[in-house]
């Protein structure tokens, strides 16, 4: 991993499911069903300032997770989508693997919100936008975004970044993330059908810093 471990963009794969420990007949505080996720996988880490240089990690054929010796377990309740956004919110909790043999521990991120559109996937590649996936946190590590996206078989693909404490995106919100990334990855046809680049985080929301050029991008468009 890169001295600076800021500068490594954490992918998290897995699926995602109905969590029937919590799901309940009935309902919740806010009037609606509750609803309980769970979200398990396995994450690599891409040592990559530049995120549009991360592609999404290969899964064998017949493997259920993408081969690494870090795993994940997370879970959290639903809330109702808000209409303001299209957004479910589910706050996270669960722990995942940090570290190299007898060095590896679990760890538990502080905040864990993540904002999703679907909870299950649809096949519907024409509201492609409805699939993207967002998250944004805090650990012991510092404060962290995260974009993705949901796929077949619902699994989630999301890559992680952790900021320094002096980077303004360290006060977005989930409306700013989305803005963010949508007007970078995003491009509307005639008809206003929205098609996106994937994976979403290649972007220079994802960037290591805000500001930093892409080397992909600059090759791409020379001055």
């Amino acid at each position: 991993m890169s001295a600076n471990w800021r500068e490594t963009l954490f992918v998290w794969d897995g699926i995602l499911s109905e969590d029937e420990d919590v799901t309940k007949e009935g309902e919740g505080d806010d009037g609606s069903n509750n609803v309980g996720l769970k979200w398990e996988g396995t994450w690599v880490g891409c040592e990559s300032a530049d995120a549009v240089a991360v592609e999404p990690p290969k899964r064998g054929a017949f493997n259920r997770d993408v081969s690494s010796a870090h795993s994940f377990a997370t879970s959290g309740v639903v809330s109702q989508k808000d209409p303001a956004n299209n957004f479910f919110h589910v706050s996270m909790s669960g722990s995942y693997d940090l570290g190299e043999g007898s060095d590896k521990k679990k760890y538990s991120d502080d905040v864990h919100d993540m904002y999703l559109s679907l909870l299950r996937w649809t096949g519907n590649l024409r509201e492609q936008a409805d699939n993207l996936v967002f998250a944004l946190g805090s650990n012991e590590f510092g404060k962290f975004i995260s974009v993705g996206w949901l796929r077949v078989g619902n699994r989630i693909t999301l890559a992680r970044r952790y900021l320094d404490d002096g980077d303004l995106r360290c006060k977005w919100d989930i409306d700013a993330l989305k803005s963010a990334v949508l007007g970078e990855i995003a491009t509307t046809k005639a008809g206003g059908e929205m098609t996106l680049r994937i994976p979403p985080w290649q972007c220079a929301a994802m960037h290591a810093e805000a500001e930093q050029p892409s080397a992909k991008r600059q090759k791409q468009d020379p001055q």
